[in-house]
């Protein structure tokens, strides 16, 4: 049983989430006083009778529920419940406002922050058992800082952030011709390979050159990579990218750092 205690100020809100709750775990397995009382029903009694059943307990928070004595007394006597008999008690934020000092150290669900889809997935999840836990994205962690130093030469640091790259093998693109530019650096490396790629840019379709470029050593956060790229037949460099080499047929475009003009 799902027990739904609010204030009845609160109730479009509330009405909103027990209806969509109400598609997937049917009215009969949710106390929602506005369809689990009948005229002539007694209220304490009802209450009761859905506090002796409940399974899960959602503590509806707003204002209006803090300075409700009918709702406090529904939710202090869930809480007791739910800690000598291990059912679920959880608050539901609707608005701005600090939950009671004793459920202060709970995690609660925040319809107020995340929204209403957000809030009623989380809710489900804690009825059925499940981790509501959602995977973070996936962060950058290489950033290219690239330096126009003239129209002939330019100079590129590539930084890993968080964690070593053992294979640090990295295309340089240009929509010059391979012997238009050279790529040089203090530290040992070789050129892996030069080629080109096809792209379409603003309708047109380019076909740009690469020069394909791998350290002897792991990229890491502590020690990045420096090269520098100069024109080889005093002609501008036009400079399109770099892309991380996953394989001989796959490339993940770097992520320049925010603030850099090329």
């Amino acid at each position: 049983m799902i027990f739904i205690s609010y204030n009845h100020k609160d109730e479009q809100l509330v009405d909103m989430v027990a209806r969509r709750l109400e598609l997937e775990f049917g009215r009969d397995n949710i106390f929602y006083d506005r369809w689990s009382m009948q005229p002539g029903d007694s209220i304490i009694g009802k209450m009761n009778e859905g506090l002796e059943k409940f399974t899960t307990f959602f503590y509806f928070l707003s204002p209006n529920s803090l300075t409700s004595k009918m709702v406090a007394k529904e939710w202090k006597s869930a809480l007791n419940k739910a800690i000598n008999e291990n059912l679920k008690f959880v608050a539901v934020r609707l608005a701005d406002c600090k939950p009671p000092a004793i459920l202060t150290d709970a995690l609660y669900i925040d319809l107020y922050g995340k929204g209403l889809d957000d809030a009623v997935a989380q809710m489900k999840c804690v009825i059925k058992g499940e981790n509501a836990h959602k995977a973070l994205d996936d962060v950058e962690n290489i950033v290219a800082v690239v330096q126009k130093i003239s129209m002939h030469e330019i100079k590129v640091e590539i930084k890993a952030l968080l964690f070593s790259e053992n294979d640090a093998d990295f295309a340089f693109v240009f929509d010059n011709d391979i012997d238009d530019f050279e790529i040089s650096t203090q530290e040992a490396m070789y050129y892996g390979s030069t080629g080109g790629i096809r792209q379409n840019i603003n309708g047109q379709t380019i076909d740009l050159k690469m020069r394909t470029v791998r350290l002897y050593r792991p990229l890491t956060p502590k020690n990045s990579m420096k090269v520098t790229i100069k024109s080889k037949s005093n002609k501008v460099l036009k400079f399109a990218g770099i892309m991380q080499v996953l394989s001989e047929t796959q490339g993940k475009p770097i992520k320049m750092e925010s603030g850099i003009v090329i």
